[in-house]
């Protein structure tokens, strides 16, 4: 008969897929999120740029969390509008009002007109989208950049994208100023460094009869290069390694 399993055992602690809503199961990121409150706190947009599955929309997610005491303001301020699902330059208004909890789709004056002495913060993911010049005219970037230019504006924009902007929409200087200009240079989301890998291993393992060495969190840095998604795919399967023996 084989032994009772261990109690201290746990369900795997890693292998979290897409973004990360739960802020329990965030970690990390202080000094990065210092600044985005920091630059909201004046009223800025900005963007944030980096690898696929380096925790960019998890940031967000802890953006939209933490960013009513950060900011003292109202959950309802803090909006998200993920560009996966939108299909045109329609949808991305209609989106974006019903995400303002507007009664109908506007933009243009209509929707500086119904924003007025309003303040938002609105979180693009994968603005990526808006690079099909057959699905988006580019109008949309330039009315973005209307509500959204000055201190006092109604929306403030946190935009994360896998490319910095100017390199993602090549715009007429002749025409309103880009997004790139509006956001400023990008805040780099870069993977864990080796110290921040093994304090993320170490602080998922806390409590639990299975943990870790030196070596084999060595061994999982070298791997994944401290990248998030690929650091937890690796490390949940050497848990179940682990867990099975």
């Amino acid at each position: 008969m084989s032994s009772p399993q261990n109690p201290l055992i746990r369900v795997n602690p890693f292998g979290d897929r897409g973004r990360i809503q739960d802020p329990k199961r965030f970690w990390g990121r202080k000094e990065i999120l210092r600044r985005i409150f920091e630059e909201l706190h004046k009223g800025s947009s900005l963007s944030l740029v980096g690898a696929s599955q380096v925790g960019k929309s998890s940031l967000l997610e802890m953006v939209r969390h933490w960013g009513p005491q950060a900011l003292k303001l109202k959950p309802e301020q803090f909006i998200h509008v993920d560009m996966q699902i939108v299909r045109n330059e329609a949808e991305f208004f209609e989106a974006l009002c019903d995400a303002l909890g507007l009664p109908e789709t506007l933009r243009g004056f209509r929707l500086g007109r119904a924003l007025r002495d309003k303040r938002y913060i609105v979180c693009l993911d994968e603005i990526e989208k808006m690079v099909s010049q057959r699905h988006f005219t580019g109008d949309e970037r330039e009315e973005l950049r209307g509500l959204a230019d000055g201190a006092n504006a109604p929306l403030s924009l946190v935009i994360a994208s896998r490319s910095p902007l100017n390199e993602l929409f090549d715009d007429d200087p002749t025409r309103t100023s880009p997004l790139h200009g509006l956001c400023g240079p990008p805040l780099r989301v870069k993977p864990f460094s080796q110290p921040e890998t093994f304090q993320f291993l170490t602080q998922r393992l806390k409590g639990n009869a299975i943990q870790f060495v030196s070596e084999q969190m060595q061994a999982l840095y070298n791997q994944s290069q401290g990248h998030p998604g690929l650091l937890q795919a690796l490390a949940a399967d050497l848990y179940r390694q682990l867990a099975s023996a």
